[in-house]
């Protein structure tokens, strides 16, 4: 039985959703190495985000009686992140390496298990109970612990309020939605304004899909790790979700991490977005369009039993290479300022609009905070009590995979020239020769 747990995560960016994914331009490792006993390195992703939040835990640290200490905390791609991980790691050469990484939630358990032994055990130095259950569970492995949490995303569906009047709707209609009424309601929302619903690639809608998956306590795979698609109900029906949102052409063609379609949201050109709480910063950068915004839970599936209105959507952790030099000082980075100081989250929760999930941090008086852009709506203590309902779900180690196999297949489903079941055995079949039996 799947356990309810909390997740949530804050981000404040703009134009910045892909500098998020991708990460900025490449650095040269070897140039960041950490030098002496009171250094360790850093490597993370997005300058708008992850960056000054680790340079702001850096100066906390030398705050709370380390004034010798010095963290490097160097901009690296996600991707490039990975690839120098497993260079070094296959070659055996860890020099050059950082003593700290961040690392997609969704890839934790696909390093934890693949390269045992290479990332510290952390469990004997943090106490886990202060964070979301919902992390901890994707950082361990056997009786050990292998990441500090940091961020997650609690999603919802925000909603311009001015084109849905328009259509006819008002906020109490948007509430406890089920996706086959989001669909009937951006068909009317574009008949009635003549704007886009939403944004996205609809064939490359996987983030819908994961949405509706985590919302009742499924993934890709099922209990014993095998490929779960044809036979998994939400997968079966966001599918079809995704078919009538590309037939009804309810959605403005364009990625939606790229500049692209976070553009379409600011420039008022999209009625609606189902995203995480960290999007919200992106909304509240159109300054023109304060008061014009609301939110609520995101929809829900009909066809499974064990649906909910309450998801995730993104998320990262914090891990320490075991062969790191500074190790020890790693951790206690770590353990004093991501595990232990409530100042800090308050801070990049004012600063950075960034919510962790260390439990302890909750209570504090930014979470009262009453967002004008949102008609004083308390969006931030909404989205916090959303994600102690949201199911637990194991990611397993080859989400990517799967996601590759699905999209490969998505478009000819959407032009009928494959039924749905169809689609979902070929989507199948393709994970299987990308990763084997």
């Amino acid at each position: 039985m799947k356990k309810k747990l909390g997740v949530f995560f804050l981000g404040v960016f703009s134009a910045s959703l892909l500098a998020a994914c991708t990460g900025g331009p490449e650095a040269n490792p070897e140039d960041f190495a950490s030098g002496d006993e009171n250094t360790i390195t850093i490597w993370a992703w997005d300058t708008n985000f992850n960056i000054p939040i680790a340079e702001k835990a850096a100066e906390y640290y030398k705050q709370a009686g380390h004034e010798d200490a010095t963290v490097n905390v160097v901009e690296m791609s996600n991707e490039d992140t990975k690839q120098k991980l497993v260079s070094g790691f296959t070659s055996g050469v860890s020099e050059g390496l950082p003593d700290i990484m961040l690392m997609d939630d969704y890839d934790v358990q696909n390093y934890i298990t693949n390269y045992d032994g290479k990332f510290a055990e952390l469990s004997n130095d943090i106490d886990f109970s202060q964070f979301a259950e919902y992390k901890v569970e994707n950082a361990s492995k056997d009786d050990g612990v292998y990441a500090v949490p940091f961020d997650s995303g609690s999603a919802g569906l925000y909603y311009r309020t001015d084109y849905l009047e328009e259509a006819g709707y008002t906020p109490e209609d948007m509430q406890d939605l089920t996706w086959s009424e989001f669909v009937e309601i951006g068909k009317d929302v574009k008949e009635a304004t003549g704007q886009w619903f939403v944004a996205f690639i609809p064939n490359r809608g996987t983030h819908y899909i994961q949405m509706a998956m985590q919302s009742a306590g499924l993934w890709y795979f099922d209990e014993s790790g095998e490929i779960y698609l044809k036979d998994n109900p939400a997968v079966r029906e966001m599918a079809e979700i995704l078919k009538a949102i590309e037939e009804n052409q309810l959605a403005k063609p364009v990625d939606y991490f790229a500049p692209e379609g976070i553009g379409a949201v600011t420039s008022g050109e999209v009625a609606a977005v189902n995203s995480a709480i960290w999007f919200s910063a992106t909304i509240r950068s159109a300054e023109d369009q304060a008061g014009k915004w609301a939110y609520t839970n995101v929809p829900k599936l009909e066809t499974v039993d064990t649906a909910t209105p309450y998801s995730n959507l993104g998320g990262a952790s914090w891990v320490v290479l075991e062969e790191s030099p500074n190790k020890e000082m790693a951790v206690d980075f770590l353990k004093t300022e991501f595990a232990g100081n409530d100042e800090f989250y308050q801070d990049i929760l004012v600063e950075n609009g960034a919510v962790g999930t260390y439990l302890p941090s909750q209570t504090g008086e930014a979470y009262q905070f009453e967002d004008p852009f949102f008609n004083d709506a308390p969006i931030y203590k909404d989205f916090s009590e959303w994600m102690a309902e949201i199911p637990g779900v194991d990611y397993g180690n080859n989400t990517q995979a799967a996601v590759d196999a699905l999209r490969s297949v998505l478009q000819d489903y959407f032009d009928g020239n494959l039924t749905l079941d169809e689609m979902l055995e070929k989507a199948e079949e393709n994970y299987t020769m990308q990763v084997g039996e």
